[in-house]
């Protein structure tokens, strides 16, 4: 063989050794169990999975590391925090996705929806908020910046008049993977609005008058619900109700053929959500503090029911994994492969996520390594199969 083509050939075995990657020594995480085995990644997806370690010189050594799925956050607030990080202060759009993108990664989240509000809910920065971040994400994917993957998960107050013409601005967004219909006004829960108005310390004169406000104002919830609902179903978009808080909310969402119930906040709501059918999902900081911040139910006690599908991060990414760690570790909790498959498996098969969400052959390679220190740190990251951590 001459010597260009022997050069030829070892530029070509370069290329595809460069394109196999071996993880060995790891305490594996499939869906159904845990072992200590080697994981081969060959053009981003897992091609092999083995028990034993591997003598492949180029083989990284987990040291007894776990190796689980990257986890699937169905939803975060938490660029909201990076474009705004005081009042009055916005943040370049760039900067924020990218710092935002950062944190998601090193918590272990290597596919995101990110949860932006459309129309009128809570801050009333939102609106202004919404072309703003998605403009820094876009920037950022153009660019091929982000180490996650980024998709969309809008969340739609129910009481904007222009609601639905707002929903449709975006609504054909190819990252567009979910929406949420969320309703916090007097008229749906009249308690639990004076109980949050409270707790954000505002004053009793004007709990009473907003609420006079919202029964002199035409009610469009119901008229919006419908027709979201409609849109969605041409697109085939996942739809769920949120902040359930009694058997009739959940009444009422099966009524419109909702299958998704996201943060039940009584065990009314979340046990009539389970006798629907419907899939449950939670906040992670509940299930880590024991507690709501808010005084809703703890999800705790909710996984002690069986009433738990899907952990998302809410608004701290790192909370998804500390809750997995917090449910294995406990006594009459699941095992470790089932709690894990709580923020990455039960995900990508209620979004249609099939390329990824477990440690299996063939699937997208997505994974992470991780420590436990008196709870688990996450040490490395593969995004379908490119080390991004």
């Amino acid at each position: 063989m001459s010597q260009l083509a022997n050069s030829l050939n070892q530029k070509r075995q370069n290329v595809l050794r460069s394109s196999e990657v071996v993880l060995t020594n790891a305490k594996v995480v499939t869906r159904s169990e845990c072992f200590n085995g080697t994981v081969q990644i060959v053009d981003g997806q897992i091609a092999d999975i083995s028990t034993g370690s591997s003598s492949a010189r180029s083989a990284l050594d987990f040291h007894g590391d776990h190796l689980l799925p990257g986890l699937i956050d169905v939803h975060t607030d938490h660029l909201e925090k990076h474009i705004l990080p005081r009042a009055g202060m916005t943040w370049n759009p760039l900067g924020a996705a990218i710092a935002h993108d950062v944190q998601v990664c090193a918590a272990g989240t290597t596919t995101v929806f990110n949860s932006l509000v459309v129309g009128m809910v809570g801050n009333p920065e939102r609106p202004r908020l919404l072309p703003l971040m998605l403009e820094g994400l876009g920037e950022a994917r153009q660019h091929g910046l982000l180490r996650a993957d980024h998709l969309l998960h809008l969340r739609c107050g129910a009481r904007d008049p222009k609601l639905v013409d707002l929903f449709l601005a975006h609504a054909d967004r190819p990252e567009l993977r979910f929406v949420t219909f969320m309703d916090d006004g007097p008229l749906r829960d009249l308690e639990l609005f004076r109980r949050l108005q409270r707790l954000k310390n505002t004053p009793e004169a004007e709990i009473e008058a907003a609420i006079v406000a919202a029964t002199c104002i035409k009610d469009c919830a119901e008229d919006n619900r419908r027709r979201l609902i409609a849109h969605c179903r041409a697109r085939r978009l996942p739809f769920a109700s949120h902040d359930d808080t009694t058997a009739e909310h959940i009444a009422e969402s099966v009524g419109y053929g909702l299958t998704i119930s996201e943060f039940p906040i009584t065990m009314e709501a979340a046990k009539a959500a389970r006798a629907a059918g419907m899939t449950i999902i939670v906040g992670g900081p509940n299930l880590v503090a024991g507690r709501s911040h808010v005084g809703n139910v703890s999800v705790r006690e909710l996984a002690r029911n069986g009433l738990v599908d899907i952990i998302s991060s809410d608004y701290i990414p790192a909370s998804i994994l500390r809750a997995i760690w917090e449910l294995a570790g406990q006594s009459d909790g699941p095992t470790l492969a089932e709690a894990v498959a709580l923020g990455s498996l039960r995900p990508a098969e209620t979004f249609g996520l099939a390329d990824r969400g477990e440690i299996a052959l063939g699937k997208r390679a997505d994974l992470i390594r991780v420590t436990d220190r008196s709870g688990p740190i996450v040490r490395e990251v593969w995004s379908a199969g490119r080390q991004v951590l």
